[in-house]
């Protein structure tokens, strides 16, 4: 469990600050990647990509990486036992605090 709450703490971290890099061949946010199964993470992955989806192009090229890793690293701890609840709390509190345009 310890590995998973790095991951996410990571994740959460590279979404706040953001990447520089390119997105040439890349997708656009709302191209959504799959649900994670939790309620409360797939309303936020839908709300986050709505969000990010507003943004002039360099701020959502800043911000997407982030997201789509945090999403991945989500997708992957609902697999684990016991993931999708301990995940539920964290996505709930995530969701209280999209920022909106």
């Amino acid at each position: 469990m310890r590995s998973e709450t790095v991951a996410l703490v990571f994740a959460v971290s590279l979404l706040m600050f953001g990447c520089n890099k390119g997105r040439e061949g890349e997708g656009t946010a709302a191209e959504s990647e799959g649900a994670i199964g939790v309620a409360e993470c797939d309303a936020y992955v839908k709300k986050m990509e709505a969000f990010l989806d507003s943004l002039p192009e360099e701020a959502r090229a800043a911000r997407e990486p982030g997201f789509k890793a945090m999403r991945q690293a989500w997708r992957d701890a609902a697999q684990a036992p016991g993931g999708k609840e301990g995940l539920a709390a964290t996505c709930k509190e995530n969701l209280a605090n999209v920022p909106s345009k």
